[in-house]
């Protein structure tokens, strides 16, 4: 809105020094600058600024520019600014590390069978429905090279491509994982997208090739549609026909990354500069607090080091390998578990460390604040959209007694009628780690319509509480309890509050859980539905006994049947020109209650006699139909 000024004040005095809030309003921003608010509005009009009012809320920056224009000196905090940022490279220490390796491909097309291999460690039967929850981060040493290899176990599922992107951001190598028995799905395109714009290097490791249905060169060739440059294609992309079950050229697999890792060259500092790295997840454990799991990319983390992540920072307690075993120090490319956090960092925060604890705390708090700013930029943004809604509700409904004054009621009516408001449908998130919780949110965030919508109040690490039943009660929201238990008091306190804990371990059964949620608050379509026809073969007058002439149409019931006192719409070839109360129904001079199929008979429509011969009537009901999104 306020891009550039040019002093509308010339100030050869000396100028005086203000402070300015955050937020503040025209009003205030006047009282401040001492000037009066209609002079101020104006002259924010030739500025740039229209449409504002003396309550239109202002951020600092807009407010800054204001004050300066008016010659007056904004005093700004410096040191809401204090920040740490990574150290340029220094060519001269680089060392070589281990590649970090993503697996990545379409849910069940092998991907932790692979990696269970690689490992030499029993999970694949461990997971729910066969679906990876997680992504896990663990280091082995290839049998054959004797390389080591640091790798990403990322879920496979569209529903999780929030926690791809993190895994790729952080990836030297993506092996991209495709059943030879089922070639390309959605997943594995999207992989293929997500790789290609991460700008990483890809190895296609083509599964299931014990199978007899296997069928690798169609596997290849579908890649090759979908801009993977194969080798057999004359591209540089390795493709390795493999077994993840039976160890079928698993050998090959390893040597074309550790082959493809000594072309790239991949290196990073060792020593001599502060540490840094990505939180890959993060969770609560009993009797340790919050504890991450952090992917070392540069530095040497050691016990002591003071690491900031996100908003929160931790003097590292301790650290573990994904053996369990005590880590001493964590060097490039190398996955920790590390106590000793203050609060719980979200999986996908950068690392880095800070030369002391009073120095994390100053950027951690900073950060914060800046959140807070955000949000509160949020709601001052909402704030003014409301008070604009305010004001042209007040200037729409002087609109609408100006046209009922010139009797124009229909017009009033379709001025006056309100706005559709779209429903919010809130739910609380809690699963059992931060990407779980984010995936879930990820997941839903997007269904709905413009009636009714997903609002996640909140979302959090470990099992509902009672302060979870508390806000879910208040705020009319269902709880989403994702691979994680509910402890039973807790389950009996939410059914006596009525409470919804839906809780559920594979991603498919929660979104269709919440989909029939936001399903079932969808308003049903109304829809007509006709029980008859009639056509009018002629019009009679009739005269009453106050001698008031009357018009009556002679019909015969072409299909279903007709009912005295019954809902009717007249229609003139496709036009319909009545919609009303069938008020008569005679047979002669008798009055009946229903006339069927085949039968003649004299009918009288309430409040209507413009009807004509060749005209059709046709009974109806209104029916509400359920909806689905």
């Amino acid at each position: 809105m306020f891009s550039r000024l040019q002093s509308s004040q010339k100030v050869s005095r000396k100028r005086a020094k203000i402070s300015i809030p955050r937020f503040c309003t025209v009003s205030n921003l006047a009282t401040i600058i001492n000037a009066k608010v209609p002079a101020l509005l104006r002259n924010l009009e030739s500025l740039g600024f229209e449409g504002l009012t003396h309550d239109y809320i202002l951020d600092q920056e807009n407010a800054t520019l204001i004050a300066d224009d008016y010659g007056f000196e904004v005093v700004l905090n410096d040191e809401t600014g204090i920040d740490i940022f990574p150290e340029p490279i220094n060519e001269l220490l680089l060392q070589t590390r281990a590649p970090i390796v993503t697996i990545m491909g379409h849910v069940d097309h092998g991907k932790t069978t692979i990696l269970d291999y690689l490992r030499n460690s029993s999970i694949v039967d461990q997971e729910h429905g066969g679906i990876t929850q997680h992504i896990g981060a663990f280091s082995v040493t290839t049998p054959v090279s004797k390389k080591s290899i640091t790798f990403l176990d990322t879920p496979g599922h569209a529903a999780f491509l929030k926690m791809r992107e993190r895994g790729a951001n952080v990836t030297d190598i993506v092996v991209l994982v495709v059943a030879g028995d089922d070639s390309v799905k959605p997943q594995t395109i999207e992989a293929i997208k997500h790789a290609k714009k991460a700008g990483v290097q890809m190895i296609v490791a083509i599964n299931k090739c014990d199978k007899p249905g296997a069928n690798p060169d169609k596997v290849v060739a579908d890649l090759s549609r979908h801009e993977v440059d194969v080798e057999d294609y004359g591209g540089d992309v390795q493709v390795i026909r493999v077994s993840g079950k039976t160890g079928l050229n698993m050998d090959k697999l390893e040597e074309a990354i550790v082959t493809l890792s000594e072309i790239m060259d991949v290196k990073a500092e060792v020593e001599k500069v502060p540490a840094e790295g990505w939180v890959i997840e993060s969770h609560l454990k009993k009797g340790l607090g919050s504890v991450a799991t952090v992917l070392v990319t540069r530095g040497t983390v050691k016990p002591g080091s003071i690491l900031v992540a996100g908003q929160t920072y931790c003097r590292v307690k301790s650290m573990k390998d994904e053996h369990g075993k005590v880590v001493r120090a964590a060097c490039p490319s190398k996955p920790v578990e590390v106590w000793g956090w203050r609060d719980l960092p979200e999986a996908g925060d950068s690392v880095i460390q800070a030369k002391d604890e009073k120095l994390a705390k100053k950027v951690v708090d900073n950060r914060a604040n800046r959140a807070k700013t955000i949000d509160e930029a949020k709601d001052v943004d909402a704030i003014n959209k409301m008070r604009k809604k305010q004001r042209d509700e007040v200037d729409r409904l002087k609109k609408v007694e100006e046209l009922k004054k010139y009797g124009l009621e229909g017009t009033a009516m379709n001025a006056a009628a309100a706005e559709d408001t779209c429903k919010q449908i809130s739910f609380i998130i809690k699963a059992d780690v931060s990407g779980s919780a984010e995936a879930v949110k990820e997941s839903i965030a997007h269904l709905g319509n413009d009636e009714v919508k997903v609002r996640v109040l909140y979302d959090a690490v470990g099992p509902a509480t009672e302060t979870d039943l508390e806000r879910a009660k208040t705020s009319g929201s269902s709880i989403l309890a994702f691979n994680i238990d509910t402890p039973k008091d807790i389950e009996r306190k939410a059914f006596t509050a009525g409470v919804d804990i839906k809780s559920h371990n594979i991603i498919y059964h929660l979104i269709e859980e919440v989909t029939e949620i936001l399903t079932s608050n969808l308003a049903p379509e109304v829809q007509t539905r006709f029980l008859g026809e009639a056509e009018i073969k002629a019009i009679f007058e009739v005269t009453g006994k106050k001698k008031q002439k009357t018009f009556i149409a002679g019909c015969k019931i072409a299909n279903g049947s007709i009912k005295r006192n019954q809902a009717v719409k007249i229609f003139r070839g496709e036009k319909e020109v009545y919609s009303g109360l069938l008020s008569s129904l005679k047979q002669g001079k008798n009055e009946e209650t229903e006339i069927k199929k085949g039968s003649e008979c004299g009918m009288a429509f309430e409040a209507f006699e413009g009807f004509k011969e060749g005209d059709v009537v046709k009974p109806f009901e209104l029916v509400e139909v359920k909806r689905f999104l």
